[in-house]
């Protein structure tokens, strides 16, 4: 990656585009926004922004791009890891009035859920400079490398999601970069054998924030987001273990579930003896019961008013997708509830979550049970509720295994947010 010089930077293009009034001094009230406008214009080539979950990493991003293009006069890409965040993050580009293109396959259908005003290109008429131009990283990858294709700056959504090996396949796309992305996430999924490069902090498989600061350290520009408006701060400090580095508060409103015209804790756990395993038939219906009766009865109450929780205010999420699957076919008749795996809810948020713990019919000398980052994103999706559906083996074997093992910090976070999801309540709905 190569510096771009500040001064070639024009104060504002040659012809801009209006700003909405939203957009034109969001920076003023957005600090992390001014400061990654400035690294940027100073010429930064490498800006990464952290993220707790529910921060506004999107919505950084998109501001970010309307300025970088519309005031700054860049030709600007934007990466994100799914189709459906290449979407989202168009449609809400094109909303803050910069002019959107969505880099697509050129057999592919225009995407129903597309802004009327985000235009099309593919690989043959791709042209930087005729506005933001959004695509996955699988499609910017598959750019032919007979075109001369380059961008004053890559804006990278939900870069924890990314691997270093393939922000290095980026690496001629642009001059600077700027990742933005929540360390707390799981870690890229990788299919291939990554053993050889396990001490490694700078492996082809590591999260790209992460390796890109410990290969290339002061030389990358840091910056965070320093509140969530997902959910309160209950959550944010039962989450507190899982971002040592990155403290933040919330700065959602009051915000609650009733049941019955009671008030609901924001989190509570919901302990069951799994003893099928993962895909044990009560812990399912512990589950989709929950959900359901949190359909009938219960209410959001929010400073707009009280209203009552709808099916696509609810989501089932799941470490399984045995276990997912069984969910969906239990809540087969409510459609609009999310039923997926954690993985698959990376990105999402809703009224009220019931998730499935994912060291329910583990043992704790299982990676995948104590994977901290499937942990978080299953405490994080919720705005206003959470009950997990949790074994009632799981405190007693993990604080064997911490006795066992007592510097093992992983084991230590599992069990202190493992406790206090059992102190804040317990018990069916």
């Amino acid at each position: 990656m190569r510096k771009a010089p500040a001064a070639t930077i024009p104060a504002s293009p040659a012809t801009p585009a209006p700003p909405t009034a939203a957009s034109a001094t969001d920076h003023l009230r957005n600090p992390t926004l001014a400061q990654a406008l400035f690294s940027v214009w100073s010429g930064d080539a490498a800006v990464v922004i952290d993220s707790p979950p529910g921060a506004g990493k999107t919505h950084l991003i998109t501001r970010l791009a309307h300025q970088l293009h519309t005031r700054a006069g860049m030709t600007v890409a934007v990466a994100a890891q799914t189709r459906a965040q290449a979407v989202d993050v168009a449609n809400r580009t094109a909303a803050t009035g910069a002019p959107t293109i969505l880099h697509v396959d050129a057999e592919k259908e225009r995407p129903r859920t597309l802004n009327p005003g985000v235009t099309l290109t593919n690989s043959r008429t791709l042209r930087p400079g005729n506005g933001v131009i959004v695509a996955t990283t699988a499609r910017w990858l598959w750019v032919p490398s007979n075109r001369s294709v380059h961008f004053d700056v890559l804006l990278i959504d939900e870069a924890y999601q990314l691997t270093f090996a393939d922000l290095g396949a980026l690496g001629a796309l642009a001059d600077q970069f700027v990742l933005v992305g929540d360390p707390g996430q799981i870690d890229p999924v990788v299919t291939g054998k990554t053993r050889r490069w396990d001490t490694q902090t700078t492996g082809p498989h590591v999260p790209a924030p992460q390796a890109l600061v410990a290969a290339h350290g002061d030389n990358v520009a840091r910056l965070r987001l320093p509140q969530t408006w997902r959910f309160g701060q209950d959550t944010a400090d039962l989450l507190a273990p899982l971002y040592p580095a990155l403290p933040f508060t919330s700065a959602r409103p009051p915000r609650h579930l009733s049941l019955d015209g009671q008030p609901l804790p924001e989190y509570r756990a919901l302990p069951l003896p799994a003893t099928g395993g993962t895909a044990d038939p009560q812990v399912i219906l512990a589950a989709t019961q929950t959900a359901r009766s949190l359909i009938g009865r219960a209410a959001v109450t929010t400073p707009d008013g009280t209203r009552p929780i709808e099916a696509a205010d609810v989501a089932v999420i799941a470490p399984h997708v045995e276990q997912a699957a069984l969910a969906a076919a239990g809540l087969a008749d409510l459609p609009d509830v999310f039923v997926g795996t954690i993985n698959q809810a990376q990105g999402l948020q809703r009224e009220a979550v019931v998730t499935i713990h994912p060291l329910l019919g583990h043992d704790v000398d299982e990676s995948f049970a104590l994977d901290l980052g499937r942990l978080c994103v299953a405490l994080s999706r919720h705005r206003a509720h959470l009950s997990v559906v949790s074994d009632e083996r799981s405190p007693h074997l993990l604080a064997e295994a911490l006795a066992e093992h007592p510097q093992s910090a992983r084991l230590a976070i599992q069990g202190q947010l493992l406790s206090r999801l059992i102190a804040a309540g317990s018990g069916p709905l």
